[in-house]
């Protein structure tokens, strides 16, 4: 029997390992097609944005190196850019791989590995790779893993990485307190010492950063940013970013696609089962307090930017590299039945980054989208 269950462990870890290949493989591609192949705006565009052509912006820290790298070496930047962005998949991965590979695996973390508003969304949706997101989410996963291994991080080098990831995306900031929350587990120190440290070299270096980038920072766009890339070699495929008006009216957006962001909360509730299943079966315990307060620092970041589907990523996979990497409870046939229940039904709906908060098959989908006007009807009656 002991040795039928390992046979069963190794099985699935042999599974953990081949579909998180299968993500890296994913990864690479689509970062290839949008910065190399097509040039994209939204892509290379955003890793791009740099301070030579108009001073000190947000998200202008990479693509400043980017630029010094092309004038010193006249390679092209598309593939600068794609190097820079190859090795940083390719370590995410690896130290992913690395993660899970050392524990006791079982299907319930396939379903969490298949989320698909967590790493499971690049079955659904691929073009959420090559963002500037992965640059914060490897950060996390070699912190969360110094952390555990009880490797001591110096609280200043973790505040200019702090500094450093907003600068490279000012969404990093809204993240924090996952940041703040696997210190607070994991670091050494009585509760107050470690609070007073998370103040100190985490919260302040953050918010000094974000005034700086709002109160002082120009434009992302600026007249002179096409020619300026122009000049060093590159002529966008898609202007992406750099047509972007600073003043959209992001409400009338909302409101023009209401129905597809209301469709949000579905992915929401039922990803935030899965995860409550997960901790359930598996007697694991994740504060609450934590994840009321993740949420909260959010939305300002769902007000802000229209692409849900992308903090939601984020978000899913901050949180099942939290639990996944856990010790999970001995395995039972009815755990096992919960899991593939659990599998089987999320293979069949996706999450999409812009506009469709939940997509399915067209007869679970009518029953779903049925099910929570329903709800939300009667709820907003009673309230």
């Amino acid at each position: 029997m002991h040795r039928s269950k390992m046979t069963k462990s190794k099985i699935i870890n042999y599974l953990v390992g081949l579909l998180l290949i299968a993500y890296y493989l994913i990864c690479i591609r689509n970062s290839y097609l949008q910065i190399v192949t097509f040039k994209n705006g939204w892509y290379l565009g955003e890793w791009i944005i740099n301070y030579q052509d108009g001073g000190f912006k947000r998200r202008g820290l990479f693509g400043s190196l980017f630029i010094f790298v092309n004038e010193m070496t006249a390679i092209l930047l598309e593939y600068i850019v794609f190097a820079f962005v190859f090795l940083i998949y390719t370590t995410f991965f690896y130290l992913l791989f690395t993660l899970f590979w050392k524990k006791k695996n079982s299907l319930l973390t396939l379903s969490l590995l298949l989320l698909p508003s967590g790493l499971g969304m690049l079955l659904k949706d691929p073009t959420v790779a090559a963002k500037k997101d992965i640059f914060f989410l490897v950060l996390f996963l070699m912190y969360f893993m110094a952390l555990r291994a009880r490797i001591i991080i110096n609280d200043m080098v973790v505040s200019v990485l702090i500094i450093v990831c907003i600068l490279n995306h000012e969404a990093a900031f809204f993240y924090l307190p996952s940041v703040s929350y696997i210190f607070f587990i994991y670091a050494k120190g009585s509760v107050s010492h470690k609070i007073k440290r998370i103040a100190f070299f985490q919260i302040l270096p953050a918010l000094f950063t974000l005034f700086l980038l709002y109160r002082y920072g120009f434009s992302i766009r600026t007249p002179d940013s096409l020619v300026f890339l122009k000049n060093h070699g590159l002529v966008l495929g898609q202007l992406g970013i750099y047509e972007y008006d600073p003043a959209f009216d992001v409400i009338s957006f909302y409101k023009k696609h209401l129905y597809g962001y209301e469709l949000y909360s579905i992915s929401i509730l039922i990803s935030s089962f899965t995860f409550l299943i997960y901790y359930r079966l598996n007697k694991l315990r994740i504060s609450s307090i934590f994840l009321v307060f993740q949420l909260l620092c959010l939305l300002p970041l769902f007000y802000l930017a229209y692409d849900w589907g992308r903090w939601l990523n984020i978000l899913f996979t901050v949180l099942t590299i939290i639990a996944g990497s856990e010790k999970t409870a001995e395995d039972t046939w009815s755990k096992d039945a919960v899991a593939i229940l659990i599998i089987i039904f999320n293979s069949l709906w996706s999450t999409m980054v812009l506009h469709l908060g939940f997509v399915s098959f067209p007869v679970i989908d009518l029953f779903l989208k049925k099910l929570f006007y329903f709800l939300y009807f009667k709820l907003k009656n009673i309230v």
